[in-house]
């Protein structure tokens, strides 16, 4: 429990500091390691489909790397600095789906009965589900009504990146179940590997950006 504590501490001061430095390329850096780890993960646990892991793993980078070097071209120049919004959206994406993770782990874990897809993970109920999009919702209405007045479509968003933060854990806990394998890595003393961390993020995080790009586009 330590360790799982110290390492999420860790990775959270990580994340925080390259957001608060805003620096695009240490942004590009620490995605693309994390997307060849996460890549090598797939390969090294004999993961079925690669091309299909590949193809996963990079359409997360790509966007992630996109929303922050591509924004710019897309926003608004007299709302405020475009590095800077960026920087802000991703973070909101991220924690979207982390609140997500946290909430379903909570109320899954105390009054979870109802399993989801016992087969494939265990430890999914829909009750963890309904919490996770419970935070969903409590974030989408926060930044719908004070950052975004009275866009409630903005909770739809959150729903969205919600559910498919929920398939994107299941979609990597089906190949490890295909391969008999607990953690996909080591790497992350008490949470395993780094496709076990973003896990959640693979499908969310490109999810939303596209849904954002195409909101800013119209």
């Amino acid at each position: 429990m330590l360790s799982r504590l110290l390492t999420a501490l860790s990775l959270i001061s990580l994340i925080l500091v390259v957001l608060y430095l805003q620096s695009a390329w240490l942004f590009t850096i620490l995605i693309c390691f994390v997307c060849i780890l996460a890549l090598y993960e797939w390969i090294a646990n004999n993961f079925k489909n690669k091309l299909f892991g590949f193809f996963l793993i990079f359409n997360f980078g790509f966007w992630s790397i996109f929303l922050i070097l591509g924004w710019e071209s897309y926003f608004d120049n007299d709302i405020g600095s475009p590095l800077v919004m960026s920087f802000f959206l991703y973070g909101i994406i991220i924690l979207n789906t982390a609140l997500f993770d946290t909430f379903a782990y909570i109320i899954g874990s105390n009054f979870g009965k109802t399993y989801i897809v016992k087969k494939i993970s265990p430890n999914k109920t829909l009750e963890g589900l309904v919490g996770g999009l419970f935070s969903s919702i409590i974030l989408g209405s926060l930044i719908g009504l004070s950052l975004v007045p009275k866009n409630y479509w903005i909770i739809v968003i959150f729903i969205l990146g919600g559910l498919s933060a929920f398939f994107g854990d299941l979609l990597i806990s089906f190949f490890k179940r295909q391969t008999g394998v607990k953690d996909t890595g080591t790497i992350l003393p008490g949470h395993g590997g780094i496709l076990d961390r973003i896990d959640s993020h693979l499908l969310a995080t490109p999810l939303l950006i596209i849904i954002l790009f195409l909101l800013v586009s119209l």
